[in-house]
């Protein structure tokens, strides 16, 4: 299949390395099994010859998007754009404005389109994920409601798929996506080699990244909230107390923070307890129902839930990552 990788300015290095690196993989397991390369790839760009990564390495020769024959998939890698001012002065770019209205014409077209990390604000920013359902980088999704509510944002998953459009979180969530794509267009044999090969594990969930606090720098309420509940978590804590301790009522709290954090309030303090708890099971050796009670649940197995629900863990999975990497770092170094 035609595939155009879109190189925009400050192209994230580990991204677009990725997603040559599926791809090249995945080719070279077709030759083996004698069937004909998965991907045709061609690198483009607005119409410079090069343009500059995030890290400033140089990416080209680029071919120009508007000389290009219409691809069936069009991928476009995330960029190093962490925070609003900078991510907005990327959205405003020529070349991100110019690529995502020739990206919006080979959706027209019949083309499939996939994107990551940043470059999701991109597609949203052109109208091409309006009233579809789409993912972002987790830190950045309070900004993208608040700047698509048209979007059906979901950020439960690490890959989303609604009709011709793919999303993904973050840097390496461009694995996952890659991966559905090959799995998709290959198949799930395939996609299983080339993770194996590359050594990429199988995720579906951004929830296990996702850190509550950081999301709660988004807004001064949930700043507010935030530290009201850190020095409570050993506590009961109910809808009610936190609306009292904000001065709000228990339905503007809520409304609040279904628009900034895409979560209940209590699904937030949820969030804070199960990150303390896993901090305490890597870094200490008190039992299950020590933690427990420490992060406020007299009984263990509402917090044995929440690891699996939240994180995907078990307490027993966790100590046990914690102690590998442990023993990794004490292990003595060759000399030299």
């Amino acid at each position: 299949m035609k595939t155009a990788v879109l190189i925009l300015p400050g192209v994230l290095d580990i991204s677009l390395g990725i997603t040559l690196d599926v791809m090249n993989t995945a080719n070279r397991l077709c030759l083996q099994a004698e069937r004909p390369p998965l991907f045709e790839v061609t690198l483009a760009g607005t119409g410079r010859r090069r343009e500059r990564s995030g890290s400033g390495l140089e990416v080209g020769p680029l071919a120009r998007m508007v000389d290009l024959p219409a691809p069936d998939l069009v991928l476009l890698p995330g960029a190093n754009r962490a925070d609003r001012e900078a991510l907005e002065e990327w959205l405003a770019t020529r070349e991100v404005v110019k690529a995502t209205e020739r990206v919006g014409g080979w959706l027209e077209g019949g083309a499939e389109v996939a994107a990551s990390c940043v470059s999701t604000f991109a597609l949203a920013q052109a109208g091409l994920l309006d009233r579809r359902v789409a993912t972002t980088s987790w830190w950045l999704a309070p900004l993208f409601r608040e700047r698509f509510p048209q979007v059906d944002l979901d950020m439960t998953r690490m890959v989303v798929s609604d009709g011709p459009m793919s999303t993904a979180g973050a840097a390496l969530a461009q694995a996952d996506l890659m991966l559905a794509l090959v799995a998709r267009h290959g198949s799930d044999e395939l996609a299983r080699s080339c993770a194996r090969f590359l050594m990429l594990d199988h995720r579906v969930s951004q929830s296990q990244y996702a850190i509550a606090s950081h999301l709660a720098r988004q807004t001064p309420t949930l700043q507010r909230a935030d530290r009201w509940l850190q020095t409570r978590l050993r506590e009961p804590v109910t809808l009610a107390m936190l609306a009292d301790a904000l001065h709000m009522t228990p339905r503007t709290l809520s409304r609040h923070f279904a628009s900034a954090v895409g979560m209940s309030p209590i699904q937030y303090v949820q969030k804070l307890r199960v990150e303390r708890a896993t901090q305490l099971l890597e870094t200490g050796h008190a039992s299950l129902e020590s933690v427990a009670a420490q992060v406020g649940y007299a009984d263990p197995s509402m917090l044995r839930k929440l690891l699996r629900r939240e994180r995907g863990v078990t307490a027993r999975s966790v100590r046990s990552r914690s102690r590998a990497a442990g023993s990794e770092d004490e292990r003595p170094q060759n000399p030299g």
